[in-house]
Parts: C-alpha cells; structure tokens; sequence
C-alpha cells in the first residue's frame, strides 16, 4: 500500500516528464506489473491532459484537481483505485474525464449572488460594492450587482438615477446596464446616470474620468460615444437620437447631497423633479406656465415652500386636488 501510495504521488509528475530516472524506472516496472495498472494509468494520464487544457485557461489548478483525486475518492468504503475502475466500468474515458472536470468545477469555483437594492419615493441611500465602488441610488431606483465581480469586467444594472465613484481597476472595466439596451463603460471615475424606465431617455453625466456611452442608433447599429468631464449625454431610445453638451456637474449630482438646484430650468423639467422628489403628480390647468424657467437652490425646504416660491415670483397659483380614485398612491397639485 505504501509503495501503490508513492506511485500515486509520482504519476502527475511522470505525466509533465519531470521525473528522474529512477522514478520513471519505479513507475515502469510497476506499469508492467500488470494489465490494470496500464489500464488505470491510462485513464488517469486522459485526465491530466484533459484538466491541463483547462489549466492553461485559468479555470482549473491541476494540483488541486490531483488532490481531490486523491482525497474525494478514498471517502468510506471506495479506496480511490476501486472508484475509478468502478466508474469507468459503465461510462467512457471522454465522459468520465467531464464528469470529473464538471466535478472539479463545481467545488473550486463559486457562483456569484445578485444583490438588489431599491429606494422607495422621497428616499435615497449610498451603497458600496465589492470592488470598493461607491454608489449613490436616489429616489425610486434600483441597482443590481454581484457578492463579487467574476470575468473580465464588473457589471451592474441600473434602473433609475444613481452616482457612482468607481474604484480603479484598469484591468477590468466597469459596466452600468441601464434600460433599452443601452450601458456605460468605465476603468475609474466619477459620473451620473439617471435611466428610469417610464421617461423617454437615458443620461449620463461626467464629472471626472472617461466613460464610453453605448446603445442603438435609429437604424439598429451598435454605437459609442466617449464622454469629456462637465459634459451631458442624453440619449431617447425610441428615435436612436443622442444629444452632447457641457453642464454643470454641481447641478447634475445635487441631489445626492439633498439638494435641488435650477438653473434656468424649464417647466417641464422641473416639475418632473419636484413629482419624484415629494411623490406629487402636477396637473397644469394654464399652459403658458409651461413656458417658465426658474433658477434656484432648495435643500430642505418643504413642497409647499416650493410652490410659494413660485406663486411670489411668477405668480404661479397652486391648489391640491382631492383625487376620486382611491388607489391613487400620489397627491395631485394643480398649477394655475
């Protein structure tokens, strides 16, 4: 049993052709002790060429493998020997080697968890990944990533409105999915991207690095756009048309800092933001009022707050409006 146990031992070194002479004399002679041993050796010697190829790839360590041979098989009432001649007994040498890798495989590599984390409406919260990446999430939105990033790149799903600090990792770029087909490719930098699923376009905004925009023109072809920092890309996937300019970074991520900075804002937008902030649905009886802009800082103020500025400035007048359908999870405000 001892000598059987060296020989074990020495068979994955016999196979790379790194032993001596007279290790490969022992191994020979005992190779020619018997049909069997030929036989096992054999297969085993199918195997390490098999887990090499896989080795080569990076997916397999063929020592690891050996040692599971090794100690997986001997468990209880199989000595490792009996096993293997008992399971090549009923498969083939090809389907035996696929059952040991797919084995090997499924004890020596974790499969990675997705995590999910969801803001409810008025609510924003900070996340930081695996990778040390930290996001910001603000009011109902969702991000999606791994308990740790596997592969070549560090994917997450993004929908609605999030900032993130990615860590630098040159070696494996960062990629945000984001709605309709659409992502943003990162190596280390700072941006924001709002992307919720009920609005007509996506954007992202660059505050420091170098982040590439990816998505669909209006023909179905693969495009890319790479982004400067101060810069805003918005991006409408029912038409394919993308739309470049410099902002005012301070502007694009104040809200993670519980702020609400307009400047020279429409409308339209404006109300927008206010309805996801407070959970509000507007209803604008006067349409000229669409036509208004308005520049201003808010941090803490109530919506009432708000709307008086509106009202002293503009002369925006506004009412809440009692709401016949009582599954309606939003109060309604009528600007006139």
């Amino acid at each position: 049993m001892e000598n059987q146990t060296k020989i074990e031992n020495l068979l994955p070194l016999y196979f790379e052709g790194k032993t001596t002479l007279q290790e490969n004399e022992r191994i020979e002679a005992w190779l020619n002790a018997n049909e069997e041993h030929a036989r096992i050796a054999s297969q085993l010697n199918m195997l390490y060429l098999a887990t090499d190829i896989r080795r080569l790839a990076g997916n397999i360590n063929m020592e690891k493998a050996w040692n599971k041979v090794k100690g997986k098989t001997r468990e209880r009432h199989l000595p490792q020997w009996e096993w293997i001649q008992r399971v090549a007994a009923f498969m083939s040498i090809p389907l035996l080697i696929s059952v040991l890798i797919l084995y090997f495989e499924k004890a020596e590599v974790p499969v990675a968890q997705m995590i999910e984390v969801k803001t409810d409406v008025g609510m924003t919260t900070s996340v930081m990944l695996p990778d040390s990446t930290v996001v910001h999430l603000n009011a109902e939105s969702s991000l999606r990533y791994p308990t740790f990033f596997a592969g070549e790149a560090r994917r997450v799903e993004l929908t609605g409105e999030a900032y993130f600090n990615v860590s630098r990792h040159p070696e494996k770029r960062f990629i945000v999915s984001t709605p309709c087909r659409s992502s943003i490719e990162v190596y280390g930098t700072r941006f924001n991207v709002e992307a919720y699923e009920e609005q007509d376009r996506i954007s992202t905004t660059l505050v420091e690095g170098s982040v590439g925009f990816c998505y669909q023109d209006h023909e179905g072809n693969a495009r890319k756009i790479t982004l400067t920092p101060h810069h805003k890309l918005v991006y409408q996937p029912t038409s394919g048309n993308t739309r470049l300019y410099a902002t005012s970074c301070e502007l694009e991520t104040a809200w993670k800092d519980g702020k609400i900075i307009f400047y020279d804002t429409p409308m339209d937008e404006i109300l927008r933001i206010l309805g996801k902030r407070y959970n509000v649905e507007f209803m604008v009886s006067n349409q000229r009022i669409k036509e208004y802009s308005f520049t201003g800082t808010f941090s803490t103020q109530r919506l009432e707050r708000i709307l008086e500025f509106f009202k002293i400035s503009s002369r925006i007048n506004w009412r809440y409006v009692d709401s016949e359908n009582i599954s309606d999870r939003k109060q309604k405000i009528e600007l006139y």
